[in-house]
This record gives structure tokens, sequence and C-alpha cells, in this order.
């Protein structure tokens, strides 16, 4: 569950831009329209650095109208994972740097500074009154929708259903048949801490501590509302007309909040992508692009 909210919703953000964008691959716009559901379960899977060039080189000799010949749909669905796992790397290159100077006595695992960006892009991104994302969480609290009121209670019983279920299918599509015993083990325990981390995220959610608010929201400009990268995105989550010459002027303007700097980065690792892909970038310049090997903006491995 760790920062699985923030990962989702930078994905989204920078999909959608991408679909807007004209500097982007058909086979890349068609696969992320389509596959969008599939690719975020890529924000909650680690190493995508170690497979993402050589499954792109594949994938691009078996897109049709390459040299191979495969279904476009099943491929679009791998290819959109692929782009998942790189807005995750994006975010982590972004935040992680973050948790170790904004909260490194930390000792809970998710800290509190992530779970607070969770908590913070929930309600900011995922829910108007009442009415929470489909693409975020099933609707299984329609008492909750039906209330438009925000209280810890409902909320942590909708975490606990939803992340759970979540839990359930991401710990392994197919039990490990040699050990089924140790398998349920296994998820039993992590079912348990689970339990106790959604109590976390809902206390964010429903009644945020300030001193949080402040350590990890404001102080750190995670996200700003006004800053013009940022409103093109909520735009475009609104259904709001937007041009790509927008976006451009809105890339070209900046981005000061970690959030959008997060957003802009998995843009251009998307972009870099992109340019492999369509076989106008070589291995080693989409190495590069991706910062593969690269520390941290602290210094530290990510």
């Amino acid at each position: 569950m760790s920062e699985n909210i923030t990962h989702t919703a930078v994905m989204d953000d920078a999909f959608n831009l991408m679909l807007i964008s004209n500097r982007f691959s058909d086979a890349f716009k068609q696969a992320g329209k389509n596959h969008r559901r599939f690719g975020q379960l890529a924000g909650v899977t680690r190493s995508g650095d170690r497979f993402t060039i050589d499954l792109l080189e594949r994938y691009r000799t078996s897109w049709p109208g390459g040299s191979g010949d495969s279904g476009a749909d099943t491929l679009g669905a791998k290819i959109t994972f692929i782009l998942g796992w790189l807005c995750h790397r994006a975010t982590d290159r972004q935040f992680k740097p973050v948790f170790r100077s904004f909260d490194p006595e930390g000792k809970l695992s998710p800290t509190d500074c992530s779970v607070y960006h969770d908590a913070f892009l929930f309600r900011e991104l995922y829910m108007n009154e009442g009415e929470f994302s489909p693409s975020m969480f099933e609707r299984n609290m329609d008492s909750v929708a039906a209330s438009k009121v925000v209280d810890a209670p409902s909320l942590l019983e909708l975490f606990r259903v939803s992340l759970k279920r979540i839990l359930i299918e991401m710990h392994t599509f197919i039990p490990d048949q040699e050990d089924i015993d140790g398998w349920l083990e296994k998820l039993h325990s992590l079912q348990q801490t689970f339990y106790v981390d959604s109590e976390r995220y809902a206390e964010a959610v429903a009644r945020p501590d300030p001193e949080m608010i402040r350590r990890f929201i404001e102080e750190i400009n995670f996200y700003d509302r006004s800053e013009p990268f940022l409103v093109l995105t909520r735009n475009l989550r609104n259904g709001k007309k937007t041009t790509n010459d927008q976006l451009e002027s809105a890339l070209t303007a900046g981005t000061k909040s970690h959030y959008a700097q997060a957003v802009q980065r998995s843009f251009q690792y998307i972009e870099a992508a992109s340019l492999f892909f369509e076989d106008d970038l070589d291995r080693d310049g989409l190495s590069e692009r991706l910062d593969i090997g690269k520390p941290g903006s602290d210094g530290k491995s990510v």
C-alpha cells in the first residue's frame, strides 16, 4: 500500500498528458487509453528498471506493423504495464529523498510522510463530495457516497475492504502450489499489517494532524493548486478540453511542487520510452534518460 495512491495519481496524470501530447507514438497512446487499469498494477510492483528496456525492445518488434506478429490488445496491456513501471520509478526518484530528508526519524513503515502524501491526494484528487473515483476503489461503500460526510469510521471501513482486496489480488495471482500452507501464512501476516496501516490512512484522511500537514504537505511544497502545470492536470481530470499547445506552455513554465515534478518526470520517462519504441533513441540513450543506475537527488540509491 505504501505510496500506492501517490503512484497511481502520478501515473493517471502522466497518462492524461500523454494522450493530448504530440510527443508520443500512436502505439503508446492506444495502449495507455485501452489498458490504464492494468498499468495501475505497476504502482505496487518494484524493480521495473531491470526489465523495461529489454521488454520494450522485444515488444516494438512484435507490435502490429513491426517485424513480428502479435495481437495488439495483449501486447498493449504489457506496454501499458511498462509505462506504469516508468511512472512508479519516476515517483520513487522524486519522493524517496523527500522521505529521507523530512521524516528521517520515522520508525514506521510506511512513513508518516508517505501516509500524509497519500491521504492528501486521496482527498484532493479521488474524492469529491463523497464520490470515489472508480479507477481507484470499487464503489462498495454506497452509504459513504450517499451521506456526503467524511467520517473516520466509514473511511476506515472503505480502506479495509478495498485495500485488503487489492492486497489479496497483488500478493500473487496464483498461490504457491508447492507450499500452499506457507503462502496462506504469509498472506495472513500481510493482512494483519495491512489492517493496522489502513487505520493510519483513514485517520490521515478524516482527521489529519495539523502538524503533519504543516511538515509533510506545506513545508515541503508537496502540491501547489495554483501551479499552471497542476491547473492543467486538474482540468484534464475534470474532462475540460485541453490542447497540446497548452501542455507545452505549462511545461515551459516549469514545475515547482514535488508532485508536479514527479508527474513531469514520469511524462519525460514515457517520452524517452516512446522515442526508443519508434527507434529514434538507442539503448544507451534510453538508459541515460531513465536515470538508470544514477543516485537520487540526495546522493543515495533509489
